[in-house]
């Protein structure tokens, strides 16, 4: 099975936590995602590249890029994340928002992906199908 093909997998239900609120959404913790990664792709460079700030000068979001190698070729994914619930701590609000731009950058490569998409989610399978996976 191909590496694409083993991010694609969606994650079992127990692992899938579920935001309540306004918007309410399904989500995969962080550290979840970072062992997808490691088990996966292995070891891989993550660099924050820019905090974004709002008026007042407070970190609210940042740019950060994912780099690994994926079926032996190297990727490099930037994305933004956000903080949802910014508080006076720059160094807080910094890792709320990495961890959410990690999250986008994983998604990029098929890594949850089936939480954004939903029902209509059918990348694995189609992988499978090109790369003669069973699953």
């Amino acid at each position: 099975m191909s590496e694409l093909s083993q991010l694609a997998r969606p994650f079992p239900e127990s692992l899938i936590k579920q935001k309540p609120g306004k918007f309410a959404a399904s989500y995969v913790d962080h550290g979840t995602i970072v062992q997808r990664l490691l088990e996966v792709v292995g070891p891989f460079d993550w660099h924050i590249d820019a905090p974004i700030l709002n008026a007042e000068g407070n970190i609210v979001g940042c740019t950060a890029t994912l780099h690994c190698t994926i079926d032996g070729r190297a990727v490099h994914i930037t994305e933004v994340g956000d903080c949802e619930r910014p508080t006076d701590n720059p160094a807080s609000n910094l890792e709320s928002a990495s961890s959410d731009a990690l999250k986008r950058c994983a998604m990029r490569f098929g890594l949850g992906l089936h939480l954004w998409v939903g029902e209509s989610y059918y990348l694995d399978r189609s992988l499978s199908k090109e790369t003669g996976g069973d699953g």
